[in-house]
C-alpha cells in the first residue's frame, strides 16, 4: 500500500515538474521560430538564384518548425488549461507532445545532413561526412522509435526510465555529429584561408555541440527536473536558425567584396585621373608646338608665294618697242 502511494506521489510530482520547463522551452522556441521565419524570408528574397536543393532544405525546415510551433501551442494549452484542475492527467504526455518529439528529430536530421554535405564540399574527403551521416541516422532512428513508443505510454516516469538508453543514444550521437562537423568545417576553412582560399568567412557553427552535450548531461544526471525536456523543445529552432544564419551570412561577404572592389576602383580612378591630366598637359604642349610649326609653315609659304608672284610679274610685263617710221622725199628725209 505504501509503495503504491509512493509511486503515485512520484508520478504526480513528475507530472507537475514537467510543466515549468515545457512552458519556458515552448515560449523560447516560439520566439526562435519567429527569428527563423524572418531569416527564411530574408533568404528567399536575397538568394533567389540558389539551387533547388538548398531552397527545398530551407523550405522543409520552415514547414517542419511551423508544425512543431503548432504542436507546442497545443501542448501548452493541454498542460495549463485542460489539466489545470487535474495535474494527474499529465502522467501521459499529450499527443501534440509526441508529435513535437518526432518533428524535432526531422529538423535536426536535415540540418546535420546539410553540414555533413558542406564538410564534404570543403574537405573532399568521405570519411568524416560518412561518419557524421551514420551518427545522424542512428540518432534519427532512435528518435523515431522513441516517438512511436511514446504514443502508447501509460506513465511518464516509467516511460522515461524504460527508454533512457534510446534518449541518451540520440543525444550522444547528435552531440558527436555536431562536434565533428564544427571541428571539421572550422579546420578546413582555416586551412583554406592560410593557403589563400579567402572566399569563405566562418565564425563557427554557433554553439550546437555545447547545447547537445549540455542537454545530454542534464538528462543523464538530473533528469528528474525535466530541464532537458525544455531544451529539447528549444533545440530544433536553435539548429534551424544556425543553418539560416550560415546561409544569410553571405550578404556580409557580398558587401565586403563590393567595398573592396569600390576601394580598388577609387584607387584606380585616381591613377587614371593623374594619367588623364598628364595626357592633357602633353596634348596642350603638342597643340602649341603644332600651332607654332603651322605659323612658320604659313609664313614660309606666303614668302615663297610672294617671290613667285614677283617673278611672274617681271616675266609677264610687256616690252615697249619704239618704231620710228622715216619718210623719204626728194628734198629731204623726214622721220
Amino acid at each position: 500500500m505504501n509503495s503504491s502511494l509512493e509511486g503515485s506521489a512520484n508520478s504526480s510530482y513528475g507530472s507537475v515538474a514537467i510543466i515549468e520547463p515545457t512552458q519556458v522551452g515552448g515560449l523560447l522556441s516560439a520566439a526562435l521560430f519567429g527569428c527563423l521565419a524572418c531569416q527564411s524570408y530574408l533568404y528567399f528574397t536575397r538568394f533567389a538564384s540558389d539551387g533547388f536543393a538548398l531552397k527545398a532544405t530551407v523550405s522543409a525546415i520552415l514547414l517542419i518548425q511551423l508544425g512543431q510551433f503548432v504542436c507546442i501551442i497545443l501542448t501548452l494549452r493541454a498542460m495549463t488549461v485542460s489539466a489545470y484542475s487535474d495535474p494527474s492527467r499529465l502522467n501521459i504526455l499529450p499527443l501534440a507532445t509526441d508529435l513535437v518529439i518526432m518533428l524535432s528529430g526531422f529538423t535536426v536530421f536535415i540540418v546535420h545532413s546539410f553540414y555533413a554535405f558542406r564538410l564534404w564540399k570543403l574537405t573532399r574527403s568521405l570519411f568524416l561526412p560518412i561518419l557524421c551521416g551514420m551518427l545522424s541516422v542512428v540518432a534519427q532512428i532512435s528518435m523515431l522509435i522513441l516517438s512511436v513508443r511514446a504514443f502508447s505510454m501509460t506513465d511518464l516516469m516509467t516511460f522515461i526510465d524504460s527508454q533512457i538508453v534510446l534518449i541518451a543514444l540520440s543525444w550522444i550521437a547528435r552531440a558527436a555529429c555536431d562536434s565533428i562537423t564544427t571541428v571539421g568545417v572550422t579546420w578546413s576553412l582555416r586551412k583554406g584561408r592560410v593557403s589563400g582560399f579567402r572566399e569563405y568567412d566562418y565564425h563557427g557553427d554557433d554553439g550546437r555541440p555545447l547545447d547537445s552535450l549540455d542537454t545530454c548531461f542534464k538528462f543523464t544526471v538530473v533528469k528528474q527536473n525535466y530541464v532537458w525536456f525544455g531544451i529539447w523543445l528549444l533545440w530544433p529552432n536553435v539548429v534551424g536558425n544556425s543553418l539560416l544564419a550560415s546561409l544569410n551570412r553571405r550578404l556580409l561577404l557580398r558587401e565586403n567584396r563590393k567595398s573592396s572592389r569600390g576601394d580598388a576602383q577609387s584607387r584606380g580612378g585616381g591613377l587614371n585621373a593623374i594619367g588623364f591630366a598628364a595626357g592633357d598637359m602633353q596634348s596642350d604642349r603638342d597643340s602649341l608646338q603644332n600651332l607654332k610649326n603651322r605659323d612658320v609653315q604659313v609664313q614660309v609659304f606666303q614668302e615663297t608665294e610672294r617671290s613667285i608672284n614677283q617673278e611672274q610679274n617681271r616675266v609677264s610685263k610687256p616690252a615697249v618697242v619704239h618704231i620710228r617710221a622715216c619718210v623719204s622725199t626728194d628734198d629731204e628725209t623726214d622721220c
